[in-house]
């Protein structure tokens, strides 16, 4: 590729980015909307044929391979679901002049949102669906090995025909936010026992029920914090349910509080809801220590914090039961953590 064609993409590249950034980022923790979601990035104007891909991932860093994740559409807006589709990524540069780098080619799987239908049997080719039909993402796991501008394109068997999209993100030299490995922030979060916050600080679902009440006491009785000095892995979802611009932040959390049920013996469930207002646009202290930098927050996310304290896996944006119930299966069983244990805190 010429340096004149390179620094071509890389422009097109930066302005896609620009404009993610530009819709669903937190500006400040008095002054934001609390949430990203990624928008499409790349447009299917021309060629009715080609696919629309939104790059679903979120605080992408070089590093050992993680889970990568793309929605792909139509480009009247039907979803691409089932099945697998063909990724290839290829590194663009940063800027500064340099020749693209070697391209990665994996297989993405579908990845349906939690609670989305998927036929019995599955089928063996991807679909065009609504949305009604069944939602979700297609993920692969990858390695970047330099930081910079990256493109993915996807290519899909739709009826016999190849049909493809290309999609931009930004890899970052480290994580931004807590990662595998980190040793967990101690959070004192709001729960059900917190008496100076409303019940939507707790949950935003609350605001919702004439009574006021928090749903899902299981993931709303103990703080990060108390669960770490107990010694007890943690399974913590952090998610807007009622306001996520997503829409994933509801079915993740429903899904966490029914792995709350199944699972009380083997681990602590936290649900820390983003906004302690939503109208005065003021994001909780717990949600913004974990997720809030340099003006941006992305939700929903899922973390698990082994009993040492350490994050042993994280999941950004579109998680479902298929990847987390083994690892909590995997835990050691024990008594299940008492409500008692979470102080009356309200420092989130």
């Amino acid at each position: 590729m010429s340096e004149v064609a390179q620094r071509g993409r890389l422009g097109a590249i930066l302005a896609m980015l620009m404009l993610l950034a530009s819709c669903g980022s937190a500006t400040d923790p008095s002054d934001s909307n609390g949430s990203a979601s990624p928008g499409p990035t790349s447009v299917a104007g021309i060629d009715p044929s080609a696919l629309a891909v939104t790059v679903a991932s979120y605080d992408i860093a070089q590093g050992a391979p993680r889970r990568f994740l793309a929605g792909v559409e139509t480009s009247d807006r039907r979803l691409v679901t089932f099945a697998t589709v063909d990724m290839k990524f290829a590194f663009a540069g940063t800027g500064k002049g340099e020749a693209s780098g070697p391209e990665l080619r994996t297989t993405g799987r579908y990845l349906p949102v939690a609670g989305s239908d998927v036929p019995e049997p599955p089928p063996i080719k991807p679909r065009i669906v609504t949305a009604s039909q069944s939602r979700g993402v297609y993920a692969t796991m990858v390695g970047f090995d330099r930081p910079g501008f990256w493109e993915v394109e996807v290519t899909a068997d739709l009826d016999g025909k190849l049909r493809r999209g290309t999609g931009a993100f930004q890899v970052l030299e480290s994580a931004r936010l807590p990662d595998v490995g980190d040793a967990a922030l101690a959070t004192e979060n709001l729960t059900i026992s917190s008496s100076d916050a409303p019940p939507a600080a707790v949950d935003s679902r609350a605001a919702g029920d004439p009574d006021g009440t928090v749903p899902n006491p299981e993931i709303h009785s103990t703080t990060i914090a108390a669960a770490l000095a107990a010694k007890r892995p943690v399974l913590a979802v952090f998610a807007t349910p009622v306001y996520c611009t997503s829409r994933f932040c509801g079915p993740v959390t429903d899904l966490v509080a029914e792995l709350a049920r199944d699972y009380s013996d083997r681990a602590a469930f936290v649900h820390v809801e983003i906004w302690r207002n939503f109208q005065d646009k003021v994001i909780n202290k717990a949600a913004a220590e974990w997720l809030l930098r340099d003006g941006n927050l992305t939700e929903p996310w899922i973390y698990l914090i082994g009993a040492d304290g350490r994050i042993q896996a994280r999941f950004d944006n579109v998680a479902n039961r298929s990847e987390l119930e083994p690892l909590l299966a995997a835990l050691p069983t024990s008594a299940a953590m008492p409500i008692s244990a979470a102080p009356s805190v309200g420092k989130a």
